[in-house]
């Protein structure tokens, strides 16, 4: 075994860097070898002693402050980084589609009010749907209660083209990006309309699929609905009561606003189709109440994001 000694002596001390090294690299091979062998209580060897030496202690290398605080570069999809691109609509988009949301929401009382008078049904609010199809099934009128069900998965599917439509950015989806889906909506109106003139039953499936188009839009980019008055009755009640109970924020006012005006054109709608069948057939009527929906879709296909 090769004895190294712990205290180097002067003619050690004045030998070269290299030899230093040499004896290093050998101590630390010899201590390796037999620190295996070492009997517990055992003293360790000379050679070990010097291996385990803070001299001969190798240290990693590190890297400089200024390179290790650097950030390191992410590697990004390119989805994200359209997404990134993208950003938040601004505010005046935002008002415009609450604007947009009265001209739809009169349309689909137009249509609803049309379907109601020529087939007693409605096709833009479930509530009237959900209750007769179970209970049409229950008393044994099963071509009544599937077809109201039917009418609720025809809304469904017209709901979920609109989560499509606004999946990348929700509310802050660009105009131009659900201008494609407000006109295939205004379409499948105009579509309803022609099959109502010719008496086909299905086109109460059309129009719903529709007005779930339309709802669901304005849903994600407004929070406000235009298929039924439920919430918008709701909300209303909630922002009065407030409004007397304490205060209401310039927001809140201007939100109560919309809501009141909403439900003023919904009942317009209701007018206007009595008046307007009693003038022409309810076919005809549902085609007219598509023409400003497809309008405001074409005037969203060239908006300027």
């Amino acid at each position: 075994l090769l004895v190294c000694s712990s205290r180097p002596s002067a003619t050690t001390q004045t030998t070269t860097m290299r030899a230093t090294s040499t004896m290093a690299l050998l101590c630390a091979l010899q201590a390796s070898s037999v620190s295996a062998f070492v009997a517990p209580g055992m003293a360790p060897s000379a050679a070990l002693r010097v291996a385990k030496s803070p001299l001969f202690k190798s240290s990693t290398p590190k890297l400089a402050p200024s390179l290790a605080a650097r950030p390191q570069p992410k590697r990004e999809t390119a989805l994200q980084a359209e997404a990134a691109a993208v950003g938040p609509i601004s505010a005046d988009d935002k008002r415009m589609f609450v604007r947009w949301s009265y001209v739809l929401c009169l349309a689909n009382s137009l249509v609803n009010s049309a379907t109601l008078i020529q087939f007693d049904e409605v096709v833009m609010h479930m509530t009237g749907p959900s209750t007769k199809g179970p209970l049409f099934l229950a008393s044994g009128l099963a071509a009544q209660g599937w077809h109201n069900l039917g009418t609720i998965g025809a809304f469904l599917v017209g709901c979920m083209f609109a989560g499509l439509a606004t999946a990348k950015n929700d509310g802050d989806t660009p105009i131009k990006a659900t201008a494609p889906t407000i006109i295939a909506a205004g379409l499948l109106l105009a579509m309803s309309g022609v099959m109502a003139k010719n008496s086909v039953h299905s086109c109460l499936y059309i129009a719903a699929c529709a007005g779930g188009m339309l709802n669901g839009l304005t849903s994600k980019m407004t929070t406000f609905r235009v298929s039924h008055v439920t919430g918008t009755v709701t909300d209303m009640g909630l922002l009065i009561g407030k409004g007397i109970g304490s205060t209401l924020e310039p927001a809140l006012k201007l939100k109560l606003r919309d809501l009141c005006v909403l439900m003023g054109v919904w009942f317009v709608g209701g007018c206007t189709a009595f008046w307007m069948s009693s003038m022409m057939s309810v076919g005809r009527v549902m085609s007219l109440a598509s023409v400003p929906v497809i309008l405001l879709g074409l005037k969203g296909l060239f908006h300027k994001n």
